[in-house]
């Protein structure tokens, strides 16, 4: 299965929400509140709306909490909620200089590997302090899902793009 929509056409935007990046960041909940109110929204249609909607929460969790540790300093959040057929596209568009460019452009790279798996496994059991990346990359073995990573270097801005497929068939 594959969202296999690069160009955005066929599309349906669903939800847009827009978070300060200090109000977003003061609060390590603030992942958990965003994740579950989104999926409640963007689950209702679905076959099993239930069992979409904790996959949904659970991965969306995983990117918010990735972004809650790396983004920029100053300015928006902006989260868009897509969907085409059967798959689901989440992108967190946000504030991030060259430093954090390069941590998201290295977490993609990492979930595009052949022997992601290993990776993912070596790194989750490790008695290091887990990186950042580790959820990406737990979301693209457990999940499937395909991650790309666009630059807006003229307003320091990156945006992550997941793409996400829960079920086969579309409602």
């Amino acid at each position: 299965m594959s969202y296999s929509n690069a160009s955005g056409a066929g599309e349906t935007p669903m939800i847009e929400i827009d978070l300060d990046v200090r109000d977003f960041s003061s609060n390590w909940a603030n992942c958990d509140l965003v994740s579950s109110y989104v999926s409640r929204m963007v689950c209702h249609n679905r076959l099993d709306s239930m069992l979409f909607a904790n996959l949904y929460s659970s991965a969306l969790n995983e990117l918010m909490e990735t972004t809650f540790h790396r983004h920029g300093n100053n300015g928006k959040v902006v989260c868009r909620f897509k969907r085409r057929e059967n798959g689901d596209r989440i992108e967190i568009d946000m504030p991030g200089s060259e430093d954090i460019a390069r941590f998201y452009d290295d977490a993609v790279a990492l979930t595009k590997r052949p022997d992601k798996d290993a990776i993912y496994l070596d790194r989750l059991f490790s008695t290091e302090t887990p990186d950042t990346s580790l959820g990406l990359l737990e979301l693209s073995v457990d999940y499937g899902a395909e991650f790309s990573l666009t630059r807006d270097q003229s307003n320091n801005r990156i945006c992550l793009t997941a793409d996400l497929v829960f079920e086969d068939k579309a409602s």
